[in-house]
């Protein structure tokens, strides 16, 4: 992997909740490593946020977090995580959906044709959910967002999660 790639593939972003949070742009490069200093940089970058602990950040009460340096175990029941890396290593984007509250979540840039592999831990109905890639004048290729995958089907393809095959 040459430098340019690492480098892209250090940054961290969030997730946005829909409408309810939009965080987007650029981090900071100090925000590339879990730690205090990390957290403060990339709260300053994307305000809003709360600062849980030297290595994660929520929004909107909780319903979106952002863990800078994530395994499998900082998935919590009731979230939907991806990571960036395959077997749930690296960033970790999550949000709240539950089966009265399914609803389309877009990721922000940095996650767009990043997620490399997930958790499906929310209350959205387990046949209706999905990770979607967006396609200009084609169907967006899918793949069913349930259960534990430690690589996804189009990996650092998708772009959003949603109800039903299309949205």
């Amino acid at each position: 992997m040459n430098n340019r790639h690492l480098t892209r593939a250090l940054r961290t972003a969030a997730v946005a909740a829909g409408a309810a949070v939009v965080i987007g742009g650029a981090p900071p490069a100090q925000a590339e490593t879990s730690g205090s200093a990390a957290v403060d940089a990339y709260m300053a970058a994307f305000p809003g946020g709360t600062k849980v602990s030297d290595n994660e950040i929520v929004w909107n009460g909780g319903e979106v977090r952002v863990v800078l340096a994530a395994t499998a175990a900082s998935c919590k029941a009731g979230y939907y995580c991806v990571w960036e890396h395959q077997y749930w290593r690296g960033r970790m984007g999550a949000w709240r959906a539950s089966k009265a509250n399914c609803k389309k979540f877009e990721f922000t840039s940095f996650w767009r044709d990043r997620v490399s592999s997930y958790w499906a831990r929310g209350g959205c109905p387990v046949d209706n959910y999905f990770l979607k890639d967006k396609k200009k004048f084609q169907p967006d290729p899918f793949e069913p967002f349930v259960g534990k995958k430690a690589y996804v089907r189009f990996n650092d393809r998708y772009d959003y999660a949603a109800r039903g095959y299309t949205d």
